[in-house]
Parts: C-alpha cells; structure tokens; sequence
C-alpha cells in the first residue's frame, strides 16, 4: 500500500491523544482517529481501527501503573466487565471489518455516535447538584477524591485511597467501601456493559472509553474519581482482543507509522494521570463533551 504521512505531525498529534487517552474520560481514541483521517490523510478504514486501538493498548500500560499506585482502582468491578467484553471486542472487530470497511461509511457511523456521546457527556457536566440520592453521594466522594489528591504529596497516598476495598460480594451485588462511603453495583450489568461496549468500541476501533467511564459513572454510580482509572483496566482486555481479531483477519498495518506515534502516546499518557488527579469532575467531563461534539460535527458535514 503507497502510504505518506508527516513524521512530525504523527508524533504531535499522538502526545495530544494519549493525553486524553490516560485522563480516562474517553474521546483519545477518538482524537487518534481524526489524526490519522484527517490531518495524516490515512484511507484504509479498517487499518485506522487497529492503528487506534493499538495506541489506545499502549497508553494503558504508561497509565495505568500510575493509578494503580495512586490505588484509585477498583479491581472487581474492572474484572466482571472483563468477562463479557473480549466476546463484544470480536464481534466487534469481525462485523466492523467484514461491513463497514469503506472509510466514508466509517466516518458517518463515527460521526453519530461521536455526537451522542457528547451530547450525553455535556449532560452530565451541566446539570445540577442534587442534594439527596447515591449520585449526589457519588459527587461528593469524587470531589473529596481530587480534594484529598491535592493535598497530598506524590509519596503519600491520600486518605480515602487507603480506605478503598470490597466489603460485601456476592452474584448480584458487590460492595466497596471509599473512605466513609460504602458504593455497590451488580456485577452481571457491568458484564452485560463489558460486552456491549466494546462491541461498539471495536466497530469503530476507538477503544471506548468515552462510553466505559459514563457507564461507570453514571450507569453503575461510581465516583468519577476513581471510575477514570478503573475504566482504562477495564478495556485492556477487549482492546486486546480486538486488536488480534483484526490482525487474524489479515488487515494491513504500516508499521512505520506505529514506530513513531508509539513514542508520542507514551509521554501522554504519562502526563495524563497526572493531570487528572488535579482537575474538577465537571470541568473534565465538559472539555471531553466539547472535544466530541467539535469532531462528530465535523465528520457529519466533511
């Protein structure tokens, strides 16, 4: 395949998305992907859903390291939504290859559900405060999380870290305890998400997780806080999964191009967490919602 792209540009572009690849609120997959669309001027569909989903394995093991020492992880959770998505990442990858390989189709499909998931992000950063109820509860734990964080210095964890573990598990419902409050969550629906998601993710090789961070959060009401690390575990398997799936498939890969942005992901994603632990819910959840609605637009009307 003639395959030309800018060197410089690749690299840039890349440290931009594994940025926001690491931060966990979604759409760094998303922005590889306008990159390699858009500005490297890639047209084979199906190689840019597994260039995507391979800088997207890569950001996680820079980033994921850092919050796993930060203990902002909750492993249960993270594993029951990894059983059910390697089955929805194959699915995925095969129906995504076999009919949506032109790469005008691709653009079109990734454009709507671009849009809807901003749309329903920029929901979430907008709207009010309740007073009562487990979301507000799960607001409130989150703000204490990014409060807590900025306290503490990088060798010490900060208080409710060390309070975070499984008090309760059973088939239908686990339990976990940060700091003072105790959260729960039904392990067969984060197994159903698991296979859904990525299914999705893998159809338009974007990882997902701009749908697995909302999902935790929203879905199964779990503090943003500690759902964006969380979430990034949660998708390594199926990103895995997908990934092979295409390569069995015999798609072509320019190598070349992942040598250079491999680099650039790396120091995002590093940068990523850093920055995450620092920044309000709702201003993170508003700067993804603006990002995803800028390039779903776009994609609809190029």
């Amino acid at each position: 395949m003639d395959l030309s792209f800018n060197p410089f540009l690749a690299f840039s572009w890349s440290i931009f998305a594994g940025f926001l690849m690491a931060m966990g609120a979604g759409g760094g997959g998303i922005l590889a992907g306008i990159g390699h669309i858009s500005i490297l001027g890639i047209a084979d569909a199906n190689m840019i859903k597994v260039v995507n989903q391979l800088l997207e394995l890569t950001s996680r093991f820079f980033s994921v390291p850092i919050y796993f020492k930060q203990k902002r992880l909750i492993w249960p959770l993270a594993l029951s939504f990894g059983i059910g998505a390697p089955i929805g990442a194959v699915a995925g990858s095969w129906a995504s290859s076999t009919y949506l390989g032109s790469i005008n189709d691709y653009k079109i499909a990734f454009g709507i559900l671009v849009i809807l998931v901003a749309g329903r992000t920029l929901y979430e950063s907008l709207k009010p405060i309740k007073k009562k109820g487990s979301t507000d509860l799960a607001g409130v734990t989150s703000v204490r999380g990014v409060h807590s964080s900025r306290l503490s210095d990088s060798k010490n964890l900060h208080p409710m870290c060390r309070a975070l573990g499984v008090t309760s598990f059973r088939l239908l419902r686990i339990e976990v305890q940060i700091g003072n409050d105790r959260f729960h969550f039904n392990p067969l629906v984060s197994i159903l998400g698991g296979f859904s998601i990525s299914f999705v993710g893998a159809m338009l090789g974007v990882g997902g997780g701009f749908l697995v961070t909302p999902f935790l959060a929203s879905v199964l009401i779990i503090p943003m806080f500690f759902a964006v690390g969380t979430a990034l575990v949660a998708l390594m398997i199926p990103l895995t999964a997908s990934v092979i799936t295409y390569l069995y498939l015999n798609t072509y890969i320019e190598w070349t191009l992942v040598a250079i942005e491999i680099p650039g992901i790396a120091i995002g994603s590093v940068l990523g967490p850093l920055a995450n632990r620092r920044i309000n819910e709702r201003s993170l959840k508003l700067f993804v919602a603006a990002v995803l609605l800028a390039i779903g637009v776009y994609y609809l009307l190029w």
